[in-house]
């Protein structure tokens, strides 16, 4: 059986499932009676706090108060929903408000909140931005149906700084050109940031890039970025910063199902249900996409072989909790992804396959200690179709077929003890084996040349401590660091000849490296301003894929380098925020630097007007500096506005080997971007609008391949047919320009517009 006809048949069933699962569930919402709601917040020292923000939230009303100078407060006429109480400095409590909620006043107890937690990042976040003035943006579950992208990577671009190695969106771009890239790093494939699912890593374990459509997007409760380097909690690849996706737990009875459709032959269907039964909870959640995509080759320049870059995805996943007493909880958690693309070409085509396992436990006790443990393992097979293209885009002949198998192997934990409400201690270990490797088939027209087999072996164990104190009158000072070591091993290329030629084998010597990662922060917080400012330094590994794996795309060849190192980052950061006009206005103001040592980039050897090669090299030292300023605003009737500004400068600065490329900019970098999202929440009707400018940047090394500023607009509008039942449309790209994606001797662009129509049926 195909997968075209397995795709088709897994989403027959999923809209299946649009018409007859909600009658099992439609008595689970019965509307409940208002209520007033009142309660107290203290310290974990019983000291009341005064001007905490409190927000309740429902489907139909958002009421927004502050505690007074006794720390109370109360909330008039409201029902079921979710309280969020959120002060500078303190971890956010989230609350659910229930017909269960008892009618005496809630006790509301604030911890201490390092700036990034480890494992499970602080997702109960009331804003896009938080008061807490480091680079910190965070979107809920419904500011992802607010947007107008499919995809989760083109709803994250609304992050300031995130970008994919280039400015393709999953929905067309090669898996290889999904690494993240934050404040201006860059990418090389592989990403500088590290992305995590429910706490364990997202990122592919041969390769580092991610697939986005791996996770559903009904199952997604939250999604952060955090920007800036955080190797001394998460250790090699959090050179840039981190993506945290958060999924949403079976804490009741629920069930959301959504199906679209829209040009480009752009087909999806979504589920996303769970319940308990006596502390155990089963959830179920799947997502199908299919799109036939547009031709990337600018119209002036294809030929007969160009062909449109689209993709099928199909994802599931169960996942089965377990409540442990009043103090903790377990699940257990196992889900399968399948991938086939077109690549832009008729030859050019690659495929994946995924299956993931991964468990974990949390355990809290007294408000005061916390233990988690995370443990994963993964197998993943990754295939590629390379061609060579004529000038004149009349005629292609097959390169490359490559075959990827990948293994991983992982845990991580961590314990965190909090002490007389003003210190907090955390500690954990992490470690990681990792097995691949590229077994491939050269071609030349006549047939088969040569096989080729490479990869290796990586080992990875690291344990870090963290220590943050609260001092003085909102004063937060936090240190630690992080002590990793790795190792490759079985590092091999072996060349058999198919048309006569002495077979060769080689094997690289096992290496070895030691990274140290401190951080050290200091925060001061006044009655509505806070102020930061943080040094650190970080690191990231060299992947098994940028070690022994060589590739092409196009008419580019990239060629491996097992003797590369690992990057290392040093620099610092200072922010201010600024609370104002009843706690409605958050605007806050980020500056950084960094530089980073022996980055890994893909430097240009030669060209030639029918080939680039390129191979990866430690390129010597390259410089991020810039300001991020970030606005967000809640407007009245249910209307929120946010604005983001990054502008970056991300250059080499040191590059012995070749002093020609000193000064120039990192390739795929912008110096300017400004995001802007607007979106509105009313009792049937919601909308969204988000923008997005990219300034001028470069596709190569060089400077020699400029790719011009973009503005993009996307869209999204919903109405409520009744409580459960919701119909949208949504537009991403509503100018329909074509702006450059590529330049490698032709030029590609990104997507016209994509405009979709669908049905969305939520019950909790």
């Amino acid at each position: 059986m195909s997968q075209v006809s397995a795709y088709n048949r897994i989403s027959r069933s999923i809209s299946l499932l649009i018409w007859f699962l909600p009658l099992s569930l439609a008595t689970a919402g019965n509307c409940q009676q208002a209520r007033d709601v009142e309660g107290l917040v203290v310290d974990a020292n019983r000291a009341p706090v005064h001007n905490v923000r409190i927000e309740f939230r429902s489907a139909d009303v958002t009421r927004l108060t502050t505690t007074d100078e006794t720390g109370r407060f109360k909330l008039t006429q409201v029902g079921v929903g979710t309280l969020l109480a959120s002060y500078p400095g303190f971890a956010p409590v989230k609350i659910e408000v229930g017909p269960e909620t008892r009618s005496e006043p809630l006790q509301i107890y604030l911890q201490p909140a390092p700036l990034v937690e480890r494992l499970v990042v602080a997702s109960a976040k009331a804003d896009r931005i938080t008061a807490l003035p480091n680079s910190q943006f965070s979107i809920s579950r419904q500011e992802l149906e607010l947007s107008g992208s499919l995809a989760l990577d083109d709803v994250l671009r609304e992050a300031p700084g995130f970008t994919l190695f280039r400015r393709s969106g999953s929905l067309v771009a090669n898996p290889t050109s999904q690494g993240v890239s934050l404040r201006g790093v860059g990418a090389s494939g592989a990403s500088r940031a590290t992305v995590l699912l429910d706490g364990v890593p997202l990122n592919t374990p041969f390769g580092g890039w991610v697939y986005w459509n791996r996770v559903s997007k009904l199952s997604i409760e939250s999604a952060e970025v955090v920007s800036g380097a955080a190797s001394d909690l998460y250790g090699s690849g959090a050179l840039g910063g981190v993506v945290n996706i958060v999924t949403t737990p079976a804490r009741k009875p629920f069930a959301a199902i959504e199906s679209s459709h829209g040009n480009e032959n752009t087909s999806t269907a979504s589920l996303d249900t769970g319940f308990v039964v006596r502390g155990w909870g089963i959830s179920v959640a799947g997502q199908g996409i299919r799109t036939d995509g547009y031709i990337p080759v600018r119209q002036d320049q294809r030929g007969p072989v160009d062909a449109p870059a689209g993709t099928r995805d199909i994802s599931g996943t169960l996942r089965i909790s377990k409540k442990l007493g009043d103090d903790g909880s377990f699940f257990g958690r196992g889900s399968s992804f399948g991938e086939s693309r077109t690549n832009g070409t008729v030859l050019q085509t690659n495929d994946t396959r995924i299956a993931l396992y991964d468990l974990g436990i949390d355990w809290t006790a007294a408000q005061a200690n916390y233990f988690s443990f995370r443990a994963y393992g993964s197998d993943e097979n990754f295939n590629q179709v390379f061609s060579s293209v004529a000038a004149n885009r009349n005629s292609e002949s097959l390169t490359n077929r490559q075959r990827n198998p990948s293994q991983q192997l992982g845990f991580a934990g961590q314990w965190r003890r909090t002490f007389f409400g003003r210190q907090a201690i955390a500690a954990g270990i992490e470690g990681r084996d990792v097995r691949g490797h590229s077994a491939e088939t050269t071609f030349n027209p006549a047939g088969p040349i040569a096989n080729i087999d490479a990869g290796g072996r990586q080992r990875t164990f690291g344990f870090f401590g963290q220590d943050t104190l609260q001092f003085g009158r909102g004063w937060s000072l936090v240190f630690g660091g992080r002590l990793d070591h790795w190792r490759n091993t079985r590092g091999f290329s072996n060349r058999n000849p198919l048309t006569g030629g002495t077979p060769s084998a080689s094997s690289f010597a096992d290496h070895s490296e030691t990274a140290f990662s401190p951080r050290v922060s200091l925060l001061r917080t006044f009655k509505q301003i806070a102020i930061s400012g943080s040094v650190y330094r970080a690191f990231r590994a060299p992947t098994l894929n940028e070690l022994y794996r060589s590739f092409r795309v196009g008419n580019v060849v990239t060629n491996a380098n097992a003797g590369l190192r690992a990057e290392r980052l040093t620099g610092g950061e200072a922010g201010t925020s600024l609370q104002t006009w009843s706690q409605r206005l958050i605007v806050r103001s980020v500056v950084f630097w960094s530089e980073i040592d022996d980055p890994i980039a893909n430097v240009t050897l030669s060209t030639t007007p029918n080939l680039i090669t390129r191979q990866r090299q430690n390129l010597g030292r390259i410089r991020a500096r810039g300001v991020e300023v970030s606005a967000d605003a809640h407007l009245l009737k249910g209307l929120q506005i946010s604005a983001e500004y990054l502008l970056t400068d991300s250059s080499v600065i040191d590059f012995p080997t070749n002093t020609a490329l000193e000064g120039l900019r990192v390739p795929q970098i912008t110096k300017n971007q400004l995001n802007l999202q607007l979106g509105y929440v009313g009792r049937d009707w919601t909308a969204g609008f988000q923008a997005r400018l990219v300034g001028k940047q470069f596709e190569d090394d060089q400077n020699l391949l400029p790719l011009a500023r973009f503005v993009t607009l996307d869209a999204q509008v919903s109405h409520k047919l009744s409580r459960h039942v919701k119909v949208f449309v949504a537009a991403q790209n509503l100018t329909g320009v074509r702006y450059e994606v590529g330049r490698t001797t032709v030029i590609t662009t990104g997507p016209p517009v994509l405009a979709r129509a669908g049905i969305r049926l939520d019950f909790q």
